[in-house]
This record gives structure tokens, C-alpha cells and sequence, in this order.
């Protein structure tokens, strides 16, 4: 068995995951995606057998995909101008056939492809995640400035606005500004036109005790409290500036049942939610990455063991419903990795926070 992990090498989870794997005497090789250099090219063949090559790595039985954050299929840039869309799409079309024709070989593959294109879009997840009996805020999508309009004037509760996907501008004197979680003002909407630029997602506002980041691996859940003092709608920024307290606390069991039944019905095994904790206790779903970031948990708090969990994880059986505790310890820790980097015996390499513009990084972006 070997890992292949759909990802550049360079990658902020993918590096120090793969120094532990191998640490721990597992072989893991990294495919950064389809591209026409050689390492980034792939072929298929069917027939007597099927063969999947994916750069110098054949895909073997039993060997377990990781598709972690694969580049973009790159065309050749030498295609003439005439040709260059047509390359585009056949690149594009290729990669699909790639991550879809896994799903049919003997492998296990984190998370299959078909299951997390499906999960990506936020409306589905809100409607799964309600049919599955986790409480979903009060939620309006649109672009129409009457239901925004509607939907605002009307509600009891504050409203708060928020982007269907992350995005970071750069300014002429080269700051960043990310896209983030705001409160509306009743009385200081936009005009019409402005609500027309982009969609945006409209909910009730949680009065929140705290958030949780869950990480599922499988059937395991767990489950980390975000304390935020400064109170921010959105964390992220908080925690970029490392302005949060990550401790290990408990899923309620009907939490868990109900997430767990999540995942049976969008058929993902592995990823990260985010819950807000109101002030009576109740847990209210957000949102799913099912390629999240989770090894930022283990640099506020390396008591969690995130990092020597995953590596557990993506080592067992297919399925295994045995405690990842019980293999955590092969697997060295995130702290043993960021030392190295320290010292200079391995590359640096910057965790974000998903959404973050600050960096939870091994060696500061400066260093």
C-alpha cells in the first residue's frame, strides 16, 4: 500500500503529512495535479485491465488517494492561440475522467471526487445538514434586492451577510483585504443595483457562546471549541492573529448522530465543520470544507494530536471503526516537523487559517 496525495509537495498540509507518514515507514508520493510538464501528466488505459499513471506514480490495489487541493490542469502555453480553449477544455475534460474513473478502482479515495463536488455548495449542505436534524439558521440566498429587502426588514433577529466563497484582494500597497462575515444594518442597505454585483448568503445571526470546529475522520468525530474574546462575528482573523483559545470538548451525542448521518447521505469520510454554540447551549450548523484546514488545531494546542490522528486515519482500513488513539502514537507530532523547519533542516511552509489573511505559519511569511 502506498498513499498518493493529490497535491503539490509544497502544500501546507500535504508537506508535514507526508514527513510523518514517512516517518512512521509509510510510502507516499505526491501528484500536484494535470499539467503537460512530465511529473504533472497522466494516462488511462482500459481493456484487458485498467491502468491509472498519474506522473511516475501507477495506481496500485489497495493504495489509498488523498485528494487533497490539486492544482488547476495547466495546458501546454506553446498551443497556438487558435487552439489554446479547445486544449483548455480537453485538459479540463481529462482531469475529471482522472478523479471520477478512482471511484471505480480497488483504492480508497479521501473524499471521492462525484461526493465532494456535491458537497462544496453551501445550499446543499444547509438542506442535508437540516434533513439530518442539525439546527440550520434562518437563510436567504439571492441577488434579487426584494427578497434581501424582504428578508432583512422583516426578521425578528439581527442578519449578517456572508460569501458563498473566500477571496482576497490585494491593494496598491500591497495589503490584503479577505472576504468575511459582517452584520447588516436595517437602515443602510445598499441600493438595488449594488445588491445585483454579487450573490450573497442573508441569515439570523447566532447569538453565540463560542465556535467549534469538527473534524471527521471516518466515524470518529471530534470536536474543538474556539474562544474568541474579542467576540467577532467570524473568527478567522482572530485566529490568524493567533487572538483564540482551541480546547477539546465533548460532541453531544445527538450531534454527533446527526453528523454522522451527514456524512452517510453526501458519502464524504473525511472534513471540517464549523458549528456556532448559542447562548442555551444549542449547537447551530455553518458550513462544511471537506478538504479543510485542521493543522492549525495542533498549533494552538498540541495537546489535540490532530496531526498523529489524520496520519492514523489515513493509514487504517477502509471503513475501521477502531480509535484512532490507538495508532496515533506511530506518528510523530506537528511540534517534532516545526522544529525542523526552525532549524532549518526542513523548507518552511504557512498554515492559514481557511478564510485567514494571517498566517499560522512554521517560519512567519517575513522568515
Amino acid at each position: 500500500m502506498k498513499i498518493i496525495i493529490l497535491s503539490p509537495d509544497d502544500d501546507n498540509h500535504t508537506a508535514p503529512i507526508q514527513w510523518a507518514l514517512e516517518k512512521a515507514g509509510y510510502t507516499v508520493a505526491c501528484w500536484m495535479g494535470l499539467a503537460w510538464t512530465e511529473a504533472e501528466q497522466a494516462s488511462l488505459r482500459f481493456g484487458r485491465q485498467t491502468r491509472v499513471a498519474l506522473g511516475p506514480h501507477i495506481v496500485e490495489p489497495g493504495d489509498v488517494v488523498w485528494i487533497r487541493r490539486p492544482e488547476l490542469p495547466a495546458a501546454n502555453p506553446n498551443v497556438s492561440e487558435a487552439d489554446r480553449k479547445f486544449a483548455e477544455l480537453e485538459y479540463r475534460g481529462f482531469y475529471h475522467s482522472i478523479a471520477y474513473v478512482l471511484e471505480k478502482l480497488p483504492v480508497w479515495v479521501i473524499n471521492r471526487y462525484s461526493f465532494s463536488r456535491f458537497i462544496i455548495h453551501k445550499a446543499v449542505q444547509l438542506v442535508i445538514a437540516g434533513e439530518c436534524g442539525l439546527k440550520v439558521a434562518e437563510t436567504l440566498m439571492s441577488n434579487s434586492p426584494a427578497p434581501v429587502r424582504d428578508f432583512v426588514a422583516n426578521n425578528p433577529h439581527r442578519v449578517i451577510c456572508k460569501a458563498f466563497t473566500q477571496h482576497v484582494w490585494e491593494r496598491s500597497d500591497h495589503t490584503v483585504a479577505v472576504t468575511e462575515t459582517f452584520e447588516l444594518q436595517r437602515d443602510r442597505l445598499p441600493r438595488d443595483e449594488v445588491l445585483t454585483y454579487a450573490p450573497a448568503i442573508y441569515q439570523d445571526l447566532i447569538e453565540k457562546q463560542f465556535d467549534v470546529r469538527m473534524v471527521i475522520m471516518g466515524c470518529h468525530v471530534y470536536s474543538y471549541a474556539l474562544h474568541n474574546p474579542e467576540g467577532s462575528l467570524d473568527w478567522r482573523q482572530d485566529a490568524g492573529q493567533r487572538r483564540i483559545r482551541v480546547d477539546r470538548i465533548a460532541t453531544p451525542p445527538e450531534i454527533e448522530r446527526a453528523v454522522l448521518a451527514f456524512t452517510q447521505e453526501t458519502g464524504i469520510c473525511f472534513g471540517s465543520l464549523d458549528f456556532a454554540v448559542d447562548r442555551q447551549g444549542e449547537w447551530w450548523f455553518l458550513e462544511i470544507n471537506e478538504q479543510g484546514q485542521f493543522l492549525w488545531l495542533d498549533q494552538f494546542n498540541p495537546e489535540l494530536k490532530v496531526q498523529e490522528k489524520f496520519c492514523a486515519f489515513i493509514t487504517a482500513p477502509q471503513g475501521s471503526t477502531e480509535p484512532l488513539e490507538k495508532r496515533e502514537g506511530l506518528f510523530p507530532p506537528l511540534a517534532e516537523y516545526e522544529e525542523l523547519v526552525l532549524r532549518k533542516e526542513l523548507p518552511p511552509v504557512d498554515i492559514k487559517v481557511s478564510g485567514s489573511a494571517g498566517s499560522m505559519a512554521f517560519v512567519s511569511s517575513e522568515g
